[in-house]
């Protein structure tokens, strides 16, 4: 039997209060304390989920010996510093995407969990929903024959006042929403060979980006990520005797989605993937396994998210 994780929060945001606490405490697990450097937001977190003790800073969430393992939803510069304190101080560590800003921070996550034993998952949630497993063994029973080509759009309209249009923070589409379609198709088609890209951008970072990605076998990908629209993303699985659909395959909590093989539908009810990460990396812990999600394949992704950022400032292909 998983024995429950202790965990502490790294910043009072709002994921974590609207999906990580939750699905943690619905995983049996229990949140031991909540840092922030507003200790009035940390106070209020830790009340709206019986923690203990709220800190007004993330380091003495990193020094407190109950604390088992960190969730950290800070801005994205700050994901590598605190991720190699958590790890040296004994802690695993839950971090949201994107894990590091190039793959040269992950190579330094890969050290400090190597040197440590303490262990890294990157928070894409969206790979624990069964419509993502149901679309694998659809790939792999040969229901659309072989693949040709993948799609995949995520667009969501940011306000101007977010901390994701400042360069400084590690903002942009790409860091932001396409991070879902790559990892998405990677895992559907492998490590792309080489890809390009094109993007609009305002107040320093990539407004939008689109990318074209070629993949092992003659795959071909493409993808679209932008604040400049309405909420919307799709995914699209084409091979040479069909193609397979997913209306929503990225931010599905709390919403009902559908998978449409060659016209016919199917339906998933409500799932929390948030729930399942977090069972998941507390099992993986406990069993000595390894993570949906390992540090290797953050490693690539971040390689890919370099290459696309090259790709997008030179104008050209690059080989990865």
């Amino acid at each position: 039997m998983t024995q429950p994780l202790r965990w502490g929060f790294l910043g009072a945001s709002r994921i974590g209060r609207k999906a990580l606490a939750p699905a943690m405490l619905a995983a049996g697990q229990t949140l031991v304390a909540v840092g922030a450097h507003d200790l009035s937001r940390a106070l209020d977190f830790a009340d709206a989920f019986a923690a203990p003790r709220a800190y007004g800073s993330y380091a003495e969430v990193i020094a407190d010996h109950e604390v088992q393992a960190v969730y950290i939803a800070l801005t994205n510069e700050q994901h590598l510093p605190w991720t190699l304190a958590a790890l040296r101080a004994g802690k695993h560590v839950l971090c949201e995407k994107p894990l590091a800003l190039n793959a040269a921070e992950v190579s330094a996550m890969q050290q400090a969990e190597a040197e440590t034993g303490s262990r890294v998952m990157e928070a894409y949630c969206h790979i624990f929903h069964p419509q993502f497993a149901r679309l694998r063994s659809l790939i792999a029973e040969g229901a659309i024959g072989r693949l040709l080509a993948l799609q995949a759009s995520f667009v969501g309209l940011m306000p101007e006042d977010d901390f994701r249009w400042q360069p400084a923070l590690g903002g942009g589409a790409l860091y932001d929403l396409g991070v879902y379609c790559i990892s998405l198709m990677r895992g559907l088609a492998g490590e792309a060979t080489e890809v390009s890209a094109v993007q609009t951008k305002r107040h320093g970072v990539d407004a939008t980006l689109a990318g074209q990605m070629s993949f092992p076998a003659g795959v071909a990908g493409q993808f679209l990520c932008s604040f400049e629209g309405d909420l919307s993303q799709q995914l699209l699985v084409q091979g040479t005797a069909g193609r397979i659909v997913l209306d929503w395959p990225f931010s599905t909590r709390g919403r009902t989605t559908s998978l449409t093989l060659n016209g016919t539908t199917e339906r998933f009810d409500l799932f929390d993937p948030y729930l399942a990460m977090v069972t998941h990396f507390a099992a993986a812990l406990d069993a000595g396994a390894a993570f949906r999600f390992p540090l290797a394949a953050s490693l690539a992704q971040a390689r890919t998210l370099d290459a696309l950022f090259d790709a997008a400032a030179s104008g050209r292909t690059v080989r990865l």
